[in-house]
């Protein structure tokens, strides 16, 4: 049956979103730093190779078309979380941008998306593989070696071995953080 919300046939087009994305990045910051001097043409030439170049990536290309909506939901978390702390008060907004452990959380977010799109798209063909047939060997539940991926990485994120190492991880970050800081006086 047809419906009105039927996108499939732009499944055919997703290659364009990430080369015009790629190529407006990249043409951004080619102007912004003045790598390449002034010169306007040079800065298109270059950003267009380098679009044209994840044209040729499929792989690149599902990784962007993965992080892009990830992204916009964290910047439209981050925008509403600035926006909250000014309509509470938050008078000094230059503290945001220069707030060290701000930058170090966002970085953590970004890379923890493009890490999560690299395991979406690459997943599976990352793992070892058999010797019969090309696939990986499926074990049974509970272990991290069968072939489905995302059923590897929930089985070896929720051993307890790795939930213990986590909980002593965690008292030992925050131990070094209380023991380290100034005394109060």
């Amino acid at each position: 049956m047809a419906t009105l919300i039927d996108l499939g046939l732009l499944q055919a087009f997703d290659f364009i979103f990430p080369v015009i994305l790629v190529w407006a990045f990249m043409f951004a910051i080619l102007r912004k730093t003045k790598v390449l001097g002034d010169n306007l043409n040079a800065d298109v030439m270059v950003a267009s190779a380098a679009a044209l170049m994840v044209l040729l990536s499929r792989t690149i290309i599902d990784m962007i078309n993965f992080m892009i909506p990830w992204f916009s939901v964290a910047i439209i978390f981050f925008v509403l979380m600035l926006l909250m702390f000014m309509l509470f008060g938050a008078k000094d907004t230059e503290k945001f941008y220069t707030d060290k452990g701000l930058r170090w959380v966002l970085i953590a977010v970004g890379l923890l998306i493009v890490a999560a799109a690299g395991g979406k798209v690459m997943g599976q063909t990352l793992l070892e593989q058999s010797a019969t047939a090309g696939t990986a060997v499926d074990v049974g539940n509970g272990t991290s070696t069968s072939s489905d991926f995302e059923q590897n990485i929930y089985a070896t994120l929720f051993n307890p071995k790795v939930l213990g190492l986590l909980v002593i991880f965690t008292i030992v970050v925050f131990a070094v953080a209380l023991l380290s800081g100034a005394p109060e006086t």
